[in-house]
């Protein structure tokens, strides 16, 4: 195995997924630490990365990527020479850019019909309850023994520490002020998703009894939905909603006393960077997916749960079965009680 030098490692498309293969990534640089490890990810995912100090060099590529920039890319991998490559995503796409891209070994799971593009394919340890994050892990471990910690973090640089405290301070919350963060979106799916008028209750009561002002997070596309939770929360909130980059959002993360987020890719950040997380958890299972770190899950009674789906096809009764009293609680617990919290840094 001292053989490899040259790393490229294919990145996970979102943003929760990808920050669950950073102890795998780290695995790697412990196994092969006089190797060069390269990511290729989407650009949007691109600063996480170039902020990891266990990478060496980013290839980042835009989603949908075009005939003519995949073709670019597969060009750049060539001229890269590399001769590991390590497939965290199960497409069969992943694992073509990486034939045609000349990677001398391709190491990955063998799904979606991919096997004869592996010439290093992993069995996979199947099974429900496995996290996410030792599912990668394994890939590294099938490359040899690996000590990391297979939970992931993420240091928050300072320019994106500068940056949070401006764009708080547009919004009316001085240096220090305790935050609740919230996140009510989810990019996988409306299944997901707690609805929006008990986040704005839950931002009240947090204001009223836990002196915590909301700080509502997601993207471009959330922002009108988070404007509505921020005006029905009837003051002290400030809408962030795509006004922020991902290490920008890492660094709003840091500053709240807790997080309160559906399960999806800010709520993963959030636990990376070391902030309590309220996870709001309906369709997916925790056991496989919730945050690791300081966490606890709020979950609704369902037979019906986990179902995995992206739209829920009855009443949703998974997510609306979890009340505003429930998720309070848990975020006055990890908040440290009723007056307790204090801004983070």
């Amino acid at each position: 195995m001292n053989e490899f030098r040259n790393i490229v490692v294919r990145g996970m498309n979102w943003l929760g997924d990808a920050v669950m293969t950073i102890p795998a990534v780290r695995a790697l640089r412990e196994i092969f630490p006089g190797a060069a490890v390269t990511m290729l990810a989407p650009d949007n995912l691109a600063p996480l990365w170039e902020n990891e100090p266990a990478v060496s060099g980013v290839i980042p590529f835009g989603r949908p990527p075009s005939a003519r920039r995949k073709a670019a890319l597969i060009r750049r991998l060539r001229a890269g020479r590399f001769d590991l490559g390590v497939l965290f995503p199960n497409s069969f796409e992943s694992a073509l850019w990486l034939l045609l891209g000349g990677v001398r070994v391709r190491l990955g799971y063998p799904t979606c019909g991919r096997r004869l593009l592996l010439n290093r394919p992993v069995a996979e340890r199947r099974g429900r309850g496995r996290h996410q994050v030792h599912r990668s892990m394994d890939l590294a471990r099938a490359l040899g023994p690996v000590t990391v910690e297979p939970v992931p973090s993420v240091a928050v640089p300072a320019p994106a520490a500068r940056r949070a405290d401006e764009l708080l301070r547009a919004g009316g919350i001085g240096t220090g002020e305790p935050l609740l963060g919230i996140n009510p979106g989810a990019t996988y799916g409306s299944a997901k998703c707690w609805p929006p008028d008990r986040f704005a209750r839950l931002a009240a009561l947090a204001r009223d009894r836990l002196g915590l002002r909301a700080a509502i997070v997601g993207g471009a596309d959330e922002r009108t939905l988070a404007e509505e939770i921020r005006a029905a929360a009837g003051g002290g909130a400030v809408n962030l909603a795509g006004g922020t980059t991902i290490m920008d959002l890492a660094a709003v993360a840091r500053r709240c006393a807790v997080f309160v987020s559906n399960d999806t890719g800010p709520m993963h950040l959030a636990a990376a960077v070391g902030t309590p997380v309220v996870a709001v958890v309906g369709p997916t299972d925790p056991a496989e997916t919730g945050p690791l770190g300081r966490a606890v899950v709020v979950r609704g009674e369902a037979d019906c749960a986990p179902c995995r789906r992206r739209e829920c096809p009855t009443d949703h009764r998974c997510m609306t079965r979890i009340t505003v009293e429930e998720v309070f609680a848990a975020t006055a617990g990890m908040a440290g009680g009723a007056g307790a919290a204090e801004g983070r840094r």
